[in-house]
């Protein structure tokens, strides 16, 4: 990584401390980044993770209040879903040279919309957190495909707990990406929600189910199949769906040749492999475990983006196509048929089927 002088540091702000702590400590040890402000609604956490780092950056608890004071070049938002939008426009609106905002973009694909069109408008790089794209496993398995290791790729499978939206977007965007961004024609799903008494809070844990998750509904379980232009398919479990004993994001590949396996995040070996000089799955070759380095480079390469306006691996113009997906498979359970892409519902359909007394 290239060393970074005092004058050309860049000015960062992270809003939502606790699951923006891991990004607050990786913008801090860069030598790209000054952390100058930490917001969060709960200030003790805010706190907390200032103590963490170097105790030197400003805490707030009004977002609006932290970018007029400390007039940030980045923002890095790790909020609940519900405020993506909202924050993302106020952040560009502010002036700022670059957002890195979590998964997914938004709750409504017509807020996500919104946000990238503000962004781009104003010269702002928009960057969505699905930093599995530049993680080592990831990268390793999507070169075993190019370089033809198991053949031909026909299916690609994925299992995860908690609801589609919130981590379903996770698996969408990592096997997109395993099949080099290739287009996809349609979305097929169905799901189920157990029945939940009204007026529960949110909840973050996916193990406590209160029909709410990160300021939107969610489901209880969902299966969705895909399928991109060429013929390969997509297959997702998620939830109380999701593939008895598998790992949070279990990932396969099914070749014409062999197959790819990553059991899990953290999962040691971090990839299998199966192809035709192997009877049974073995272990990729040299892939480390570098979780901590992965969420660094997520980082450098957006001072980066920042700076030189490159585009960014995670940058908002892909992860717009995987937030379309993932809305077309509650459309699907919506109403019922096969969605064919592009999708004109701008609304979360989960909202509208509260409305409609069918959810």
């Amino acid at each position: 990584m290239t060393n970074a002088t005092n004058e050309s540091k860049l000015r960062a702000a992270v809003v939502g401390c606790r699951m923006g702590a891991n990004h607050a400590k990786a913008v801090a040890s860069l030598p790209d980044y000054e952390l100058v402000a930490l917001c969060d609604l709960n200030e003790e956490t805010a706190h907390a993770v200032n103590a963490e780092i170097t105790g030197g950056a400003a805490v707030y608890t009004d977002y609006a209040a932290m970018l007029q004071d400390t007039k940030p070049d980045v923002v890095i938002i790790a909020t609940p879903t519900g405020t993506h939008a909202r924050f993302t426009l106020q952040a560009a609106e502010a002036g700022v040279k670059g957002v890195y905002c979590e998964k997914p973009m938004a709750v409504h694909l017509g807020d996500a919309r919104r946000m990238l069109v503000a962004c781009r408008d104003r010269g702002v790089p928009l960057v969505i957190g699905h930093q599995r794209r530049m993680s080592v496993p990831y990268r390793t398995m999507r070169k075993h495909i190019e370089d033809g290791a198991i053949g031909s790729v026909y299916l690609l499978r994925a299992s995860c707990a908690g609801d589609f939206l919130s981590d379903g977007t996770h698996s969408v965007d990592s096997l997109l990406y395993l099949m080099s961004d290739a287009p996809v024609k349609w979305v097929l799903a169905a799901m189920f929600r157990q029945e939940v008494e009204p007026g529960l809070p949110d909840q973050w844990d996916y193990s406590i189910f209160t029909g709410r998750r990160y300021g939107h509904l969610v489901e209880s379980g969902m299966l969705v199949t895909l399928e991109f232009e060429g013929g390969a398919r997509a297959e997702f479990f998620v939830g109380d769906a999701r593939l008895p004993g598998r790992g949070y994001q279990d990932i396969e590949i099914f070749g014409s040749k062999g197959r790819l396996w990553r059991a899990g995040d953290g999962a040691q070996p971090p990839v299998l492999v199966q192809d035709e000089a192997a009877g049974g799955y073995r272990p990729a070759e040299n892939v480390p475990d570098a979780s901590d380095r992965d969420i660094q480079a997520v980082f450098h390469a957006f001072a980066q983006t920042v700076r030189t306006g490159a585009t960014h691996p995670l940058d908002a113009g892909i992860a717009i196509r995987t937030h379309e997906i993932v809305m077309a498979a509650y459309e699907s359970a919506r109403l019922g048929r096969r969605i064919e892409l592009p999708l004109d519902q701008e609304r979360f359909p989960l909202d509208i089927m509260l409305e409609e007394g069918n959810l």
